[in-house]
């Protein structure tokens, strides 16, 4: 079995023995010499709370870590950390699989995602990823890409890469990947014939979803009226004339010599690579040869007398190469007052709270407008910004949190409890999820969403106190009856049955080590600290610490290993667990 937390503890800092997972970055943690960082956390609690927000998880290494770099430092370091990244070894055994005659599917791909949340040093970068995923949606429940399992991983590896780009290089390559063209329909998408138009999914959703949303905002995400009423962003001319742009795309190794515009995708590698466009760059717009043109360089009318308009009464010009076409497009977009707002708050609600308030979106959005400035600078901002280091005080009815995502629960647990990976199997396999990908138990998984609105929308409002109150809650749109029972099955799997030190251990799932638990078996007391401190940063109410007290009391015929278990299951069921303040 691989450990968890090779590198071990940060107890002797000038060895720097932990090198290998920082060995392309510039390591700062002597930026301020021997001297405390001037905006290192208060405490290990903060440095926790921090961490819960920034990574899949916070352990005991990178909570010493944060503490010796402070914040800043921290973060740089993060954004300067090289991607870790999961299509190669994700083909490595599919291939592997098939050639054993064996059977391959996305769970190839969700055991690598798993693994990568909870190992892969570069936290914040997968983090990002991990939000980005949930705005630029593709989902392996659509049957036009549900088979492409390597494909899939390489779409995640792009989000990867791009977490810390700017907005525009990450719409551009959103666009262009060919399995967002296959989940969207921009693929193989064509130009009007007598009795066809061109396929307007793509245009539609990458204004509604990816950039500028329905409705004209301020920075501060407030809708701007006219005469009491909110303007719309674009209609459906808006959309006819921009799906337009997205035509003529295919595989990047479809042939051109002879042209074969349904050819292509023949290797792995032309599934994820971007798509190429049979656009006026390669054929003539008329004459021979010009039926294997695709793309549609008209205008309004049909006809290259007129451009495009699109959104805002921006105009594209006619008789352009399919890729100025998408860039003019995508450029018009990127540069719409509404995209700082409109993305910064989602990504709020992902990191951080589901009700930011105007003030923290306006100061992110106004981070995301700024000239040069990329995504790394906005997830900076949203970390660092006041609202997200100094929450208002727990009180009846505020706004103030999140409730975190079942698989978020997971892997906080993995992380606290230094969980061990599984060692690789025949095929090169490491195997997380316990004999299945866990979305029907959780309601989510790694690009599996139900539809291309995510698991949940970011404008969803419980009925009941949060919506009487006007309060988003995004996550309990995956919460009920049905999926509280299922969850809690699912994490008595990963703490009951999957454990160092058990007899006959299963090999499909981490085990967590339980040693900081156990030493103190004959003291509740100090075992509810130990899961205060590993798993709620210190804010364990009175209430809950004399619930796990009395249960650890009561169970003194368990074993260490049972009494250990037991309140790490019990604390992950309970709601101070489930709610990120």
């Amino acid at each position: 079995m691989t450990r968890f937390n090779a590198c071990g503890a940060l107890a002797a800092l000038a060895s720097m023995a932990c090198v290998g997972a920082h060995a392309a970055t510039h390591d700062h943690l002597f930026t301020y010499g021997f001297d405390p960082a001037p905006d290192a956390p208060a405490d290990a609690n903060e440095a926790a709370r921090f961490l819960t927000q920034a990574t899949f998880g916070p352990t005991a290494t990178d909570i010493a870590r944060l503490t010796a770099l402070g914040y800043d430092a921290w973060i740089e370091q993060q954004l300067g950390q090289a991607p870790t990244l999961g299509a190669s070894a994700v083909e490595a055994v599919v291939n592997a699989r098939t050639a054993a005659s064996q059977s391959v599917s996305q769970s190839q791909r969700i055991q690598r995602w798993y693994w990568q949340a909870t190992y892969a040093p570069d936290q914040l970068r997968q983090r990002m990823a991990w939000a980005l995923s949930q705005i630029f949606v593709v989902s392996d429940q659509n049957s036009s890409i549900g088979n492409y399992i390597v494909p899939m991983a390489g779409y995640y590896d792009m989000l990867a890469k791009d977490a810390f780009a700017s907005y525009r290089t990450l719409l551009g390559d959103v666009t262009w990947h060919p399995m967002m063209g296959r989940y969207l329909s921009s693929f193989r998408n064509q130009k009007p014939s007598a009795s066809t138009s061109p396929d307007e999914n793509y245009a539609r959703e990458v204004m509604q979803l990816f950039s500028i949303g329905l409705v004209l905002r301020d920075m501060d995400f407030t809708p701007i009226l006219s005469n009491g009423v909110e303007i719309p962003t674009y209609d459906q001319t808006t959309i006819t004339h921009t799906a337009k742009v997205f035509t003529g795309f295919t595989w990047s190794d479809a042939p051109l010599d002879p042209p074969n515009f349904n050819g292509g995708g023949l290797t792995f590698a032309a599934q994820y690579a971007p798509m190429q466009c049979f656009g006026t760059e390669h054929f003539p717009a008329s004459g021979t040869g010009s039926n294997n043109m695709r793309h549609d360089i008209t205008g309004d009318d049909g006809t290259t007398a007129t451009p495009k308009t699109v959104v805002g009464g921006m105009t594209i010009p006619p008789n352009q190469t399919c890729a100025r076409d998408v860039g003019d497009e995508l450029d018009i977009l990127a540069a719409h007052p509404n995209v700082p707002p409109f993305i910064s708050r989602q990504l709020i609600q992902r990191f951080v709270t589901s009700n930011p308030s105007p003030g923290y979106i306006e100061r992110v959005a106004t981070v995301f407008d700024a000239p040069g400035a990329n995504l790394g600078d906005v997830v900076k901002a949203i970390l660092m910004d006041d609202e997200a280091r100094h929450p208002p005080a727990l009180a009846s009815g505020d706004r103030y949190g999140k409730l975190r995502e079942p698989i978020l629960r997971l892997t906080a647990v993995w992380r606290a409890f230094n969980a061990q990976a599984q060692a690789p199997d025949a095929y090169g396999e490491v195997k997380m999820t316990a004999g299945n990908t866990q979305t029907g138990s959780f309601g989510q998984g790694p690009l599996q969403s139900p539809t291309v609105f995510n698991f949940y929308e970011p404008d969803y409002q419980q009925p009941g106190p949060f919506a009487d109150n006007d309060r988003y809650s995004p996550e309990l749109q995956i919460l009920s009856e049905a999926s509280a029972y299922t969850t809690a099955n699912s994490y008595y799997n990963f703490t009951a049955k999957a454990y160092v030190g058990m007899t006959n251990p299963p090999s499909d799932r981490p085990l967590l080590d339980l040693s900081s638990l156990t030493a103190n078996a004959t003291n509740p007391a100090a075992m509810v600290a130990t899961i205060d401190r590993s798993l709620l940063y210190g804010t364990m109410s009175p209430v809950m610490r004399a619930t796990l007290t009395g249960m650890l009391t009561n169970l003194n015929g368990a074993s260490a290993a049972e009494k250990a278990w037991s309140a790490i299951y019990l604390t992950i069921l309970s709601p101070e667990f489930a709610a990120q303040r």
